[in-house]
Order: structure tokens, then sequence, then C-alpha cells
């Protein structure tokens, strides 16, 4: 039954896979209770999230995945499909590492090239149900000239930004490993690192300390996790709490013409305008959903001008 799912999902997205040369995607997203699984695509490879449920057992779940998918792909390696148990995870837990294997493998989106570790985090590297978001934001920085990227993670913002005529970029984020990893993915772009850079920063210090700076920014990014209990922080970082803060202190640091996009992952999201510095803001949640993500509330997306 497993089997059926995904192959009628992958036969109404392959068309549009090979039309526009894509290297990773989501192939099923749990769209049935039976298979509480996310499966995703990275050429040759397979990642798969194998998610804790009380009526199937996590072994009987991998062994059901296995079978659908090397009689959807029968030329497939076993050893190209990777599981990761996801469990409720802590606060900040993206951060941690549970494993060492370091199985980096390089994909490409739209002429950027991106590692992708399959085995050692939680997360591979990419979120690949902003590619749309990343899309649309290609061409509204054409023609800036500097661009600050908050949670920057491994740097997507920023890749795509300098690929299409950035000419600065500053990525801040908290984690070493990311960082680290942003920095191997400007490296691999070829692009230089004293115009492209990363910063390891708390991101609510960083915004204080530059209030001392004359630092403008045409475009800022801020993509936060929904919460983080980090040593790092002060404090318990919130997004429903925290949002209005790192949007009305980022605008500060806008240039005339500049703009701001946020997103968040939170599903119970609630944007309050009431609270926002800056009252232009458009909600184009619905136009970042790519093709191969059906839930409509995988993320949520605003663009904000003075």
């Amino acid at each position: 039954m497993l089997y059926d799912i995904i192959k009628n999902n992958y036969d109404n997205i392959s068309s549009w896979i090979q039309k526009e040369k894509i290297e990773a995607y989501r192939l099923y997203d749990r769209e049935n209770p039976q298979f509480p699984v996310s499966i995703d695509v990275y050429g040759d490879y397979v990642h798969v999230y194998l998610y804790e449920k009380d009526n199937i057992s996590i072994n009987d779940l991998q062994s059901l995945t296995d079978i659908a998918l090397k009689q959807l792909f029968s030329k497939i390696n076993s050893s190209n499909i990777y599981y990761k148990i996801r469990r409720k995870q802590k606060d900040g837990s993206q951060y941690e590492k549970f494993d060492s294997r370091k199985k980096r493998i390089i994909i490409q989106e739209n002429k950027i090239s991106y590692y992708i570790n399959l085995t050692d985090y939680l997360d591979t590297g990419i979120f690949l149900d902003h590619r749309k978001t990343r899309d649309i934001f290609s061409g509204l920085v054409k023609g800036k000239k500097r661009i600050l990227n908050l949670f920057a993670y491994t740097g997507a913002f920023s890749l795509t930004a300098a690929k299409n005529g950035v000419e600065f970029t500053t990525s801040v984020d908290m984690s070493n490993t990311y960082c680290e990893w942003a920095k191997d993915n400007i490296y691999l772009n070829e692009l230089d690192p004293y115009k492209h850079i990363v910063i390891r920063d708390n991101v609510f210090f960083f915004l204080e300390n530059i209030k001392q700076k004359n630092w403008k920014f045409d475009f800022i990014v801020i993509d936060p996790p929904t919460m983080s209990r980090s040593k790092k922080m002060l404090s318990k970082f919130d997004i429903q709490k925290d949002y209005s803060y790192l949007i009305n202190t980022s605008s500060e640091f806008l240039s005339p013409d500049g703009m701001i996009l946020f997103s968040t992952n939170y599903r119970k999201f609630k944007f309050e305008n009431e609270i926002i510095s800056l009252k232009n803001v458009k909600d184009i949640s619905s136009d970042t959903i790519p093709l191969d993500f059906k839930d409509p509330l995988i993320h949520k997306v605003y663009l904000l001008k003075k």
C-alpha cells in the first residue's frame, strides 16, 4: 500500500522533476496515518524519517518503507537509503549530533551547490520546503547590495543572494556546526569569504551589538526555530513571543527601500500587524509551497517593507 502511494506521488511530479532539473525533493510525507514516514530524495540517495507511533514498531515501519522504495527504485542500493528516527525532540535539538558517519554529498538547486549530510544530524543541511521561497527570494534580491541572514543555518538564503548578484552577505547563527557548514558552502560555490561572511553569535546579542554601528542592509532574512532552550541564550526563545522584537529591531537596520523576509514553521503562529513597526506586510505563504509538498501549513512566509 505504501508503494502505491509513493508510486502515485512520483508519477505526479516526475515530469516536473525532469523539466526543472530538481535533484532533491520530497516523495512522501505521512499522507497516510498507517505509514508515519517522510521520504526525501537527494539524487541517488534517499533520506527517511521514521516517526514514533504507538501502533507500529520502528523496525516494521523501516521494513515496509524499504520494500516500497526498492519496488519504486529498482536499481537503488540499500546502502543509499538512510533512516532516522524522529522522536519528540527537545527544544533546540536540531543542533544535537547523533551520528558520526559523515556521509556528505553535493546537490544542486538552481545552479547553486549545497553540501548535504545524510547521517550526522536530524536535518540534512537544506530545508526542501523552502525551495520555492528561495526562488522567489532570488528575484527580489536582484539589484541589492547587502543582505543579512539571521538564523542562517547552513547559509542557503545567503548563497541564493550571492548567486543572484548581491555583493555582500552576512550570515548569523549561534551553532558552530552550522557556521562551519555555511562557510563550506561558500567555498563550494567559489564565493569570496571576505564578502560573504559568517558570524557565530546569538542573534539577539548580534542585533544589540550592531546598534552601535552604522550597518544597513537592503534585505534581511529572519527564519528562526520555533523554540530553543540553548545554553547560549539568556532565556527560552519562543517564536510567537519573540518574533515582533526580531522584526522591529531588524527593521532599524534596513536601507530606505529595504525589505524583510520572515518565515516560521510554527503551525499555530499568528501574525499581529499592530505590534509590528513595518506596516507594509504581505503574507506570501501560499506562493511558497513547492509542488512536492502537500501540506499548506508546512511554513508561513511574510514580506515586510517600510
